[in-house]
């Protein structure tokens, strides 16, 4: 029995030391803003296996309030980003995960990143840590989205192919209108006390939570949800924002809130689209109220090499959700299936 339980946790063990994030720690590292960190860490795993020339690296980079596990589950043998083939990279994004963040202890002095801050890293973990010179394909979903773009714009010689789910060049009034609301509810916790609190304002991250849920799914998907199963999304939805630590949350919008590929660029969107050589994936939702399709079609117009194709769907936002078996799902495995097998 004694041998019984001692294997018990030496599985319970291994299963836990392989659930762990590797991590790379970069030291000293400059913000676009001046400030500097003197150790940032980020999180990732990897799957699959290198090729012989080191060319089959595909780095995912999740949403605005995911984490790195975003695309499990179309990652893996025969999969849409088929381990058989591709190493996969996926990465916690500064400021969330079990990257560096707030969360850490630094609250609201963490410094204030930027999404291009998300790229300085991710390029120092791909080209100092894992030392590849090449990927085959930068993607990600909203937020990552906005991400794969500025790894477009500004490491053209690495990058062979962008995969972009519903994105957006800058965050748009509309979408800066949602992420205001959002934080100024939960500065309306009393526990929120400036962002320096000592107990974390759940309260005030559950109802941003439900604020939010409106603006993530369309008009028509709300007029044939039964009313029971919209109280336990709203629900879903504030338990989700309520998970995590208030600052963190609060910096990781307002990062996504300051987006535009333009400001390296004196503004001007057309200079800072035409850094983009990769042929481009563009896959917008037809419903999406949170970034409209006005934004993606601005990135087909004025990116070279643009593939486009909306998601038919009434899922609005959520309709990038990689839930396989989901026609949402089996319509996006289908693109980027279809656009990797041109990528060298």
């Amino acid at each position: 029995m004694r041998t019984f339980f001692a294997l018990i946790l030496i599985v319970c063990v291994a299963v836990r030391v392989h659930a762990e994030p590797q991590t790379f720690m970069i030291y000293d590292f400059q913000f676009e803003n001046g400030s500097v960190l003197p150790e940032l860490r980020v999180a990732y795993e990897t799957k699959g296996k290198l090729n012989a020339r080191r060319d089959n690296a595909i780095l995912l980079v999740h949403g605005t309030s995911g984490d790195r596990h975003a695309f499990d589950p179309i990652i893996g043998p025969g999969k849409t980003f088929d381990t058989d083939k591709n190493f996969v990279i996926t990465v916690d994004a500064i400021g969330g995960g079990d990257s560096s963040s707030p969360k850490d202890g630094l609250g609201q002095d963490f410094p204030r990143y930027t999404i291009r801050d998300m790229v300085t890293a991710q390029h120092a973990l791909v080209t100092r840590g894992l030392e590849l010179a090449t990927l085959r394909a930068v993607g990600g979903v909203a937020m990552g989205s906005f991400v794969s773009l500025e790894w477009g714009i500004h490491h053209p010689e690495m990058v062979r192919s962008l995969l972009l789910l519903i994105p957006s060049p800058k965050a748009e009034t509309n979408f800066q209108l949602v992420i205001d609301l959002m934080t100024s509810v939960i500065a309306l916790d009393p526990e929120w006390e400036g962002g320096r609190y000592t107990h974390n304002p759940v309260e005030g991250l559950r109802l941003a939570g439900m604020a939010y849920y409106p603006w993530v799914v369309s008009e028509p998907y709300l007029d044939r949800l039964p009313a029971k199963r919209l109280a336990k999304e709203l629900e879903e939805n504030a338990r989700s924002f309520g998970n995590w630590d208030a600052n963190s949350l609060v910096l990781r919008y307002a990062a996504s809130r300051a987006h535009d590929i333009s400001a390296p660029f004196a503004g001007d969107m057309t200079t800072a689209l035409s850094q983009i050589t990769a042929p481009t994936l563009v896959l917008p939702s037809t419903t999406d109220r949170l970034i409209g399709l006005d934004s993606a079609r601005r990135i087909r117009d004025g990116v070279k090499q643009a593939r486009y194709a909306e998601i038919p769907s009434d899922l609005g936002h959520r309709a990038a959700r990689v839930t396989p078996g989901t026609p949402e799902a089996d319509f996006i495995d289908r693109q980027i299936r279809a656009f990797l097998a041109k990528v060298e």
